[in-house]
C-alpha cells in the first residue's frame, strides 16, 4: 500500500469515527493543485498526523449516530435557548446531559414497523440514534438548565449566572 493510499484510508477512518457517518465521495474536480516544490504525499501524511493529534486532544464522539437533528440557537441577556427538531421521538427517548462544558441532546427515533398489508415504499425520515452537542456559554449555570418537549420541538434553556460588577477597594499606600 502506498503512503498516499494509507493516508487517505486513515483520513476516511478518522472522519467516520469522529462524525459517525461514511465519508462522502469526492470527485476529480474537487482536488486542488499543490504549489511547486510541495511534495503532496509528504504533505498529506503530515496533515493526517496533525489531524490525529488534534482528535486525540479533543476526543471523539463516544456513540455513533445515525442522524443529526436540525437546531436553532438563540442568545439573550438571560441566557441561551436551543430548539432541536425531533418530531416522532417520544419524550422518554430523549436525554439532555451536561458534560465537559457541553449541553448534549441524545436520543433515538424508532423506525415504524411494517406489516404484510402496508410496507414502506419510500422513507425520508431518518431513524436510529441521534446526538447534538452545544458548547455551554461563558458563565452558564448548568444547574438551572431546563428542557421541555412539545410538538416535536425540544427546547433547552441555559441561564447565565448574574455577573456582579467588580467592587472598588480603596487601598492605602504607605510612604
Amino acid at each position: 500500500m502506498t503512503e498516499i493510499t494509507q493516508a487517505l484510508n486513515e483520513v476516511r477512518d478518522l472522519y467516520t469515527k469522529f462524525l459517525g457517518q461514511p465519508v462522502p465521495e469526492i470527485g476529480p474536480g474537487w482536488y486542488a493543485p499543490f504549489p511547486p516544490g510541495v511534495d503532496p504525499v509528504r504533505y498529506a501524511v503530515q496533515e493526517v498526523d496533525e489531524l490525529k493529534r488534534f482528535l486525540a486532544q479533543v476526543g471523539t464522539r463516544q456513540i455513533p449516530v445515525a442522524w443529526i437533528p436540525r437546531a436553532d440557537v438563540f442568545a439573550g441577556r438571560e441566557g441561551v435557548v436551543i430548539r432541536v427538531e425531533i418530531p416522532g421521538v417520544g419524550s422518554h427517548d430523549v436525554k439532555v446531559l451536561v458534560a465537559e462544558g457541553e449541553c448534549i441532546v441524545r436520543g433515538d427515533r424508532v423506525a415504524p414497523k411494517s406489516d404484510e398489508e402496508l410496507r414502506p415504499v419510500g422513507l425520508e425520515f431518518p431513524y436510529g440514534t441521534f446526538e447534538r452537542r452545544f458548547a455551554l456559554p461563558l458563565h452558564a449555570d448548568p444547574d438551572k438548565l431546563t428542557a421541555k418537549y412539545a410538538d416535536g420541538i425540544l427546547e433547552v434553556k441555559i441561564p447565565i449566572l448574574e455577573i456582579q460588577a467588580p467592587k472598588e477597594l480603596k487601598v492605602e499606600i504607605d510612604r
